[in-house]
């Protein structure tokens, strides 16, 4: 059966971070910066510092990249929009919808890291292509993968497309009663721009903004999480604001569950709901703040998990 969790985790140095205007238009979680852009990266490069500190020590295998400083790449620190891997050795290319956010996808660089780092690439798959006729699938941003049963769940969005999605499930095998793609919004009724921001899929459990969900698609949302075996932890929308929904379950190098997670989503977690998780895992909350407000992306983001084998 494979794997829901890692311990090898590939992360984005943010040398160029900046607002990215090309993506507010469907990220209404970011937030422009109230700080002029040297003090901006000083203060997302010191998060990001102690974010991979902080996982490593936990036993994390985190593989850093840096950029070319001189390429405009703005949200390059939320990698795991462009790429996938998988157990069978296959990577997977993803389409974005931004321009600039296109530019972070670099086959030869994430090949040359991978077999550098003793990880065998057995496949890519690039679906990259789509962007010319405007099909978009952005990662594990767009797809919630539960691996262990072969389940995938995505919201539709500008960011989101059916038949790509579709195409993708096609690709990795997946039954179609394990394929649901369904439709979220916000308070003000606008779509939720990534799938991974209102859900999160661990070994085990499952945490959803189900009240942002669909009405008439909720309870197929609920039921099949229930179904695969997983305990649900619905959380709210001033939760899912606040990031809660974009956690990510790994394990240690001791095979120690840990559940990473954002400063700002453990202290809006409630007392029971830290309780229930806790029966998965030790909590790990990484202080991010900058990077989620100007960014619009936390956690989970920020980690591109590598299911690679080991040659």
């Amino acid at each position: 059966m494979p794997a829901q969790t890692t311990s090898s985790i590939l992360m984005v140095s943010p040398d160029t971070f900046a607002y990215n205007t090309q993506t507010a238009g469907s990220n209404s979680f970011q937030n422009k910066p109230e700080y002029d852009v040297p003090t901006l990266r000083e203060k997302v490069l010191a998060e990001f510092n102690g974010m991979t500190e902080k996982l490593m020590n936990l036993g994390i295998d985190v593989y850093v990249l840096g950029l070319d400083s001189e390429t405009d790449l703005p949200d390059a620190v939320f990698p795991n929009n462009w790429f996938s891997t998988y157990e069978d050795g296959t990577v997977m290319l993803f389409p974005m919808l931004s321009e600039n956010r296109r530019l972070e996808r670099d086959r030869d660089m994430l090949r040359d890291i991978m077999e550098s780092s003793d990880f065998e690439v057995n496949r890519m798959v690039d679906y990259s292509e789509y962007e010319d006729q405007g099909l978009i699938l952005e990662g594990t941003g767009s797809l919630v993968l539960d691996r262990k049963n072969n389940a995938v769940f995505a919201i539709e969005s500008e960011r989101t497309n059916k038949t790509l999605f579709e195409k993708y499930c096609s690709e990795f095998d997946i039954p179609l009663n394990n394929r649901i793609f369904f439709h979220a919004k916000d308070k003000d009724g606008l779509p939720i721009y990534h799938t991974n921001v209102i859900m999160s899929i661990g070994d085990g459990f499952a945490v959803i903004c189900a009240e942002c969900v669909e009405a008439s698609e909720r309870e197929v949302v609920l039921s099949k999480l229930s179904k695969l075996g997983l305990e649900v932890i619905e959380i709210s929308y001033a939760q899912m604001n606040s990031f809660c929904g974009n956690i990510l379950n790994l394990k240690s190098i001791n095979n120690e569950s840990i559940i990473v997670m954002s400063a700002t989503a453990r202290w809006n977690f409630e007392d029971d709901q830290i309780t229930r998780l806790e029966k998965y895992g030790s909590i790990a909350e990484v202080n991010i703040g900058t990077i989620e407000s100007v960014g619009g992306g936390s956690a989970r983001c920020m980690m591109a998990e590598i299911f690679l084998p080991k040659e």
